[in-house]
Formats: C-alpha cells, structure tokens, sequence
C-alpha cells in the first residue's frame, strides 16, 4: 500500500501542527475520550511490567496518559519530529521516548507486549513498511491497536466528496496536515493479516456528524489562508463556528451509538500477532 505521492514534503518540526500535547481525559465527552477509552480497554489485560510502545506519539499524550493510568506499565514512546519529542520529554513523565522514523522503528525484534499507534497510517508513504516495522517490534501473542483516519472509505460524505472542487477535503488536509493517504477499513485488516496481526475488535468513529465537522473546520481554515479581506475571513469563522459547535456533541453522541457501523472515517482495532 504505497502513495503516488512519496515525494510530498510535509514540515513535521512544525510547532503549529505537533499533536499530543497534554494528558487525557476517558471522563470527557467528546471524540478524543471516545479514543481514549477504546484503547484502554483493549489493553486491560496487559500484566504488569508489560512493556508497551507508541508509534507516532507526537509530544506524548497517549504515551503519558497511558502512563499515568497504568504507572506499572513500561511505556515507549517514538516519533520523526525533533521537537514533538523534545517537548514530551520536558514532562518527566515516566516514559522513555525516542526520536525514530516509523518505517525504521530504533527496537529489536519482538520486543514489546503491545505497540499503539495513533493518526500515523495516513501520512506515511509507505503504509506495507510501517505495518512490517510493528509486526517486528512486538512479541508473539503481542497486541496492537491502532486509531487511523479512513479517509477513503466507501459510503461516507468524504468518499463523495473526492473529487468535489467546491469541498476538496483531501486537498486541504493534504496541505494542512499532511495526509497523503486514503485507506479503507478492508485494506487495512487485509494488511494486517498479511504481517501475522489477526484482528480481535474492531470499531468505528467519524461518522456523519464527525465528517461535518471536520469539513466545517478544513473550510474555515482554507479560508483563513490567502489574500481574501479581512472580513470574509470573519464570516467564514463565524460560519464554521455555527456548524462547528452543534456538531462536536452530535458526533459524539453519534458515535458511540455507532460504533459498528463501517460509514465512518475514524477506524479503531486491535489485533493479535499470532
């Protein structure tokens, strides 16, 4: 599964656009809750001592939450960019994290009882390598469980919109976030397997409401940008604003009555390496 678009540059020392600032919350009702309780469970019957490592961690967030949660756990925590990793080491948090290309994972083989990854698929060039890279790095009978944008899913409003010019939402978070990537749910179970990851649960998030929302906030943003006056910057703020604020609770709410229903850009699974 590799991109036609390898040789796009994307600036990931980028302060603006490190994620994993700040520690979670599973009591809060919104999306990243949602995320956060459905990888705790999957790793509730890790023992202690466990040895578990992200992927993409960013500045730590889950890496430090999981932490937080679970302190007799051995956490690990990689990431490309310098300073998404500078700043999660600035939190003395207990885990040990590594500057580290997600295709080049710096561990030796089967190493880890489970490995996380968050929001990193859809901006690798190569996603084969990336998947080979975890199936090494974990132990037999290790779990993985991953969060990934599938932007390219069949039967959501993304999927209609991917050739939309009035709405080229893979446009603008190509350029904004660097996604170059549009996965689907069955292409990545089938990957998976094909490294010795066998599914064990799957779930969904992003459905319809999710997808306003996202749009409503990739079109202010592109708004936002350029040489357009000062006030249709304003009205396209407060528009976003408008969709924006409803939506987040009813993509919530959407969700977890959901969360099996594949019409959905949010994939969440966990498999076992058998």
């Amino acid at each position: 599964m590799q991109s036609t678009e390898a040789a796009f540059q994307f600036d990931y020392e980028n302060e603006a656009i490190i994620e994993g600032r700040g520690i979670g919350n599973s009591a809060a009702r919104d999306l990243g809750a949602i995320r956060l309780r459905r990888f705790l469970a999957a790793f509730a019957a890790l023992p202690s001592g466990a040895k578990v490592m992200e992927v993409g961690c960013g500045a730590g967030r889950q890496c430090r939450t999981l932490k937080k949660l679970r302190p007799e756990l051995e956490v690990h925590g990689c990431d490309l960019s310098q300073r998404a990793i500078a700043e999660a080491k600035a939190n003395n948090d207990g885990v040990e994290y590594r500057i580290s290309d997600a295709a080049q994972l710096p561990y030796p083989d089967a190493d880890f009882d489970a490995v996380m990854l968050f929001d990193v698929l859809e901006h690798v060039p190569d996603v084969g390598n990336v998947v080979s890279e975890i199936a090494r790095a974990l132990k037999q009978g290790g779990l993985f469980h991953a969060f990934i944008p599938i932007e390219g899913q069949p039967g959501t409003l993304f999927y209609r919109l991917r050739n939309s010019r009035l709405l080229p939402i893979a446009r603008w978070k190509k350029e904004r976030i660097g996604h170059i990537q549009q996965l689907t749910d069955t292409d990545l179970i089938a990957l998976f397997a094909a490294n010795g990851l066998t599914l064990v649960d799957k779930s969904y998030s992003f459905h319809l409401m999710g997808q306003i929302l996202d749009i409503a906030d990739y079109w202010q943003r592109d708004w936002q940008s350029g040489n357009r006056p000062v006030w249709q910057k304003k009205f396209a703020a407060l528009v976003a604003r408008g969709i924006m604020y409803p939506t987040w609770r009813l993509a919530y709410l959407e969700d977890n009555r959901r969360a099996s229903n594949n019409r959905a850009t949010g994939f969440h699974l966990t498999c076992r390496k058998l």
